[in-house]
C-alpha cells in the first residue's frame, strides 16, 4: 500500500508539473512530430503465455511542450508444442481422449494502440518524464493443430483440433522518460500495464463422430518495457 501511495504522489507531482511547468524549467526543445522503433518486453500474467521480446514502431506528434499523442504498433510472437490435458469434459456426442493431447499453437500478436502523453519539466537540460494513458486493440493471428485418438466401443477415432484466437479491446497506463542524444534523436524508455481479454476457439471433430466447438475469454494483463530510439523533425 506504501509504494502504490508513493507511486500515486510521484504520479499527481509529474501531472502538475507537466500541464503547469515552472519558468526557465531548461532549454531542452523537442519537435512537434517524432518517429522511432524499439525493442520490447512483455510478460503476460495469469495466462498460459511465456513472456517474449518483441519490437514496434512509434509516430508521437507533440501539441504543446507539455502534451502529446503517440499512436503506435508492436510485434510478439508465442508458440506452444506439446501434449496438454483435454480442455472439456466428455459427453457422448464429443467423447474425451484417454490420454495427453498433442497440440500445437502459433501466435503472431499485434497490439495496435494510442495513448495520451504528459510531460514532466526537463531534467538536468537532457531529458524529462512522462505519463501515458491509452487505448488499443490486440490483434492476434494464430494457427492451431492438434489431435488425438478416441477409443468408442473398441473402435479408434482420430480428432484433429482447429481453432482460432481473437484479441480485444485494452487499456493502459504507462510511465517513461526521454532523453535527448543529438538535435533530433531521443532515446526513450517506457514501461506499461495492460489490461485485456484474449478470446480462444477450438473445433474438435472427427468425420465419424462430428464436431463440437469450445469458446472461452481468458485475460490478458500484461506489463511491458520497451527501450528505442526517436527521430525529430
Amino acid at each position: 500500500m506504501k509504494l502504490i501511495n508513493a507511486a500515486g504522489i510521484i504520479g499527481s507531482i509529474i501531472l502538475v508539473t507537466g500541464l503547469f511547468p515552472p519558468a526557465g524549467s531548461g532549454a531542452l526543445k523537442y519537435g512537434e512530430l517524432r518517429v522511432g522503433a524499439h525493442a520490447g518486453y512483455i510478460n503476460p500474467k495469469d495466462s498460459d503465455f511465456d513472456a517474449e521480446f518483441g519490437y514496434g514502431g512509434i509516430v508521437k506528434y507533440k501539441f504543446t511542450d507539455t502534451l502529446g499523442i503517440e499512436a503506435g504498433v508492436d510485434y510478439f510472437r508465442w508458440s506452444v508444442e506439446e501434449d496438454i490435458v483435454m480442455p472439456y469434459q466428455p459427453t457422448d456426442d464429443a467423447p474425451s481422449a484417454p490420454g495427453p493431447v498433442y497440440y500445437k499453437e502459433v501466435d503472431r500478436v499485434y497490439p495496435i494502440y494510442f495513448t495520451a502523453l504528459i510531460y514532466s519539466p526537463v531534467v538536468e537540460e537532457m531529458g524529462r518524464g512522462y505519463l501515458g494513458l491509452g487505448a488499443g486493440y490486440y490483434e492476434i493471428d494464430a494457427n492451431i493443430d492438434g489431435y488425438y485418438d478416441v477409443e468408442v466401443d473398441g473402435s479408434t477415432y482420430p480428432f484433429t483440433i482447429t481453432g482460432n484466437v481473437t484479441g480485444q479491446w485494452s487499456v493502459h497506463a504507462a510511465v517513461g522518460a526521454d532523453f535527448q542524444l543529438s538535435d533530433h534523436i531521443f532515446l526513450n524508455v517506457e514501461a506499461r500495464y495492460v489490461l485485456t481479454d484474449i478470446d480462444r476457439e477450438q473445433t474438435h471433430s472427427n468425420p465419424d463422430r462430428g464436431a463440437v466447438t469450445i469458446k472461452e475469454e481468458t485475460e490478458f494483463k500484461n506489463w511491458q518495457i520497451r527501450a528505442g530510439l526517436e527521430y525529430s523533425f
